[in-house]
């Protein structure tokens, strides 16, 4: 009787187990889809505000990157160029011309002995106004670095950039390579 009663208690014991084991899966995967749910709710989220290209960003300090605007600022002369893309190229390249017109001959030549592939990025905010403001060059020469923030600082005025209508302080970068832009202002 005793071996009959520990079978009936194990055999309960077993479809217990089972039974509970059971469950858990059920409340495992509930679980897991709940956990799924909530990643590609968040997931769609993300994408949306990534992919929302509606109105363009504008920077903490109010200024907005040129190649998003409605009418970006340009130099003399570019205004008509034709499309937006052709007149930032045209207003980059006079920017290159009036750097390499302008450098002073002497460092060029000192610096181009000791560039080699070295590129050098230009960013700077063109006002509302249309002066130039907040000039940084990054390079690896540091006299090459203070003559180009010299020159930049003394562009020519601008137009106005807008957008919807509204004339903004327009973010505006310029990669040039150094040994192209030395060589060009040492033959000038």
């Amino acid at each position: 009787m005793v071996k009959l009663h520990l079978f009936i208690r194990t055999e309960c014991s077993i479809q217990k187990r089972k039974v509970y084991l059971y469950h858990q899966k059920k409340v495992n995967m509930k679980k897991l889809i709940i956990l799924g749910l909530m990643c590609l709710t968040v997931q769609f989220g993300f994408a949306q505000k990534s992919t929302d290209m509606s109105s363009p960003k504008v920077s903490p300090n109010g200024t907005m990157n040129y190649s998003v605007m409605d009418n970006a600022p340009q130099l003399s002369g570019c205004e008509n160029a034709g499309t937006a893309q052709q007149k930032n190229k045209c207003t980059s390249d006079k920017i290159e011309t009036f750097i390499q017109n302008a450098i002073n001959k002497d460092i060029a030549r000192n610096v181009l002995d000791t560039t080699k592939n070295n590129l050098v990025y230009i960013r700077f905010i063109v006002t509302k106004q249309g002066s130039v403001k907040n000039v940084g060059v990054r390079t690896n020469n540091p006299s090459l670095k203070r003559e180009i923030i010299r020159i930049v600082k003394t562009l020519p005025s601008f137009s106005s950039g807008t957008h919807q209508g509204v004339n903004v302080d327009v973010s505006y970068v310029v990669n040039l390579q150094a040994n192209k832009l030395l060589k060009n202002a040492i033959k000038n």
